[in-house]
């Protein structure tokens, strides 16, 4: 009995963990939030020719079909359930002091999704134009910092989720807390990260009901996403990839939170630009040199079908669960730091990447030695660090344990196997 409630345990707490979540709105909230910065100005300084590469990323759309239908796209924490709660475990100090918001925020995006437009309703025909320009003035004036619209994409949808997928990804960008995420790594830099999502969720929350309020099928989604939030990211032209390989904001790097929705709204979409951030990172490569374990490679390769730096995981998420987060590669990014115009107008006088080789930039103090390390400095770590006692994870796997799901957050207690848009089958049978 006690073995068939422990092998059962993780199933029932993975389906109703967006429900437990959610009741923490009621516990008193003593975070100290921080202050939601504005919504971002247009970004419009003009990319140096020898720092243009192409829009958005390499790639390589016979290679992406291929592995997307041999390896469908798994949810992270589904794939390494024992590696999430091993990291929830020891991200207490920073995740309990921002529950009461997170169950608030995870409230409003299910209330959100639970109310939609009568399907028998009759067809809308805005203009896409006007209804894409009405979106953006809606978003600015709920103050999320910056959204995009791109095409939904099968093959970046996780194998499973709870949510319809409709037609158009928009992609929500909340700025995290300038001051906070300089103190990286940290329990206070996790906390900004973790508020941001916070504040994303809530203000998909509004934007979801506004364009229900227009009649349209909206789906905001979790903070987890239920695909690869910085593709849609590039697709939809507010940004590129770094080589610490996170999407880079021109306005503020990483240091922000992808939100994603899903809508039938006949919304334009963006496309990919060239900021030159690729150029910006190759002359830079300030998280290369810092990592403090070395799981940033110096070049780009194809990884399926996207031209890019891929990470070696094994090496990252050990030191991610022990030392607060870690986010020496955010920190150490003068994009996060001072924002990709004030990089070229330096370069321009200069010929130089702004706060290149500065402790200002580079310089982090260490959690779990409480030393500071300025410029091209790590820490020596031991196997306590690299390979701690009872983490789990075999970057090797390629499906979930049998059971094993993705956490719901705003669809059916029970998923059904839905339609992708496209008419392509996703998900689970509703017997499984």
């Amino acid at each position: 009995m006690r073995r068939r409630v422990r092998l059962l345990w993780p199933i029932v707490q993975r389906r109703y963990a967006g429900s437990f979540m959610s009741l923490a709105r009621f516990l008193p909230d003593r975070s100290n939030a921080p202050a939601l910065a504005a919504p971002w100005a247009p970004f419009t300084a003009a990319i140096p020719a020898d720092l243009r590469d192409v829009p958005g990323e390499r790639r390589d759309g016979a290679e992406e079909e291929r592995v997307a239908r041999e390896a469908p796209l798994q949810e992270f924490f589904a794939l390494h359930r024992e590696a999430q709660e091993f990291i929830v475990e020891h991200g207490k100090r920073y995740v309990r002091p921002v529950l009461p918001r997170l169950g608030a925020a995870i409230h409003a995006i299910r209330r959100a999704t639970a109310r939609q437009p009568d399907p028998a309703r009759a067809v809308v025909a805005d203009d896409p134009a006007e209804l894409t320009a009405a979106v953006r003035a809606a978003a600015e004036r709920i103050g999320i910092s910056r959204i995009g619209f791109a095409p939904n994409d099968a093959r970046y949808t996780f194998a499973e989720t709870d949510a319809p997928q409709l037609p158009t990804v928009i992609v929500c960008i909340v700025e995290q807390d300038w001051a906070m995420t300089q103190t990286a790594p940290s329990d206070a830099a996790e906390m900004a990260a973790f508020h941001g999502y916070v504040e994303g969720m809530n203000r998909t929350a509004q934007l979801t009901r506004f364009l229900v309020s227009r009649g349209y099928r909206t789906i905001p989604q979790g903070f987890p996403g239920d695909g690869i939030a910085i593709h849609y990211g590039v697709q939809a032209g507010l940004g590129q990839l770094g080589l610490n390989g996170q999407l880079l904001t021109p306005e503020a790097g990483s240091r922000c939170r992808l939100l994603l929705i899903t809508t039938d709204a006949p919304l334009v979409h963006g496309a990919p630009v060239d900021f030159g951030l690729h150029g910006v990172c190759d002359q830079c490569r300030g998280c290369v040199r810092n990592c403090p374990v070395g799981a940033i490679p110096q070049t780009r390769k194809p990884y399926r079908g996207v031209v890019k730096a891929k990470l070696n995981t094994a090496r990252c998420l050990p030191v991610v669960v022990s030392a607060s987060g870690c986010a020496v590669c955010m920190k150490v990014c003068p994009v996060q730091r001072y924002g990709l115009s004030a990089i070229l107008e330096h370069r321009e006088q200069t010929g130089e990447i702004l706060g290149l080789g500065t402790d200002e930039l580079e310089g982090y103090d260490w959690p779990l030695d409480g030393r500071h390390y300025g410029p091209g400095e790590t820490p020596k770590l031991g196997d306590d660090v690299t390979r701690p006692k009872g983490l789990v994870f075999d970057p090797t796997r390629v499906a979930p344990e049998p059971g094993i799901h993705p956490i719901t957050f705003v669809g059916d207690i029970t998923p059904r196997r839905r339609e992708h848009h496209d008419g392509r089958q996703v998900g689970r049978p509703a017997s499984s």
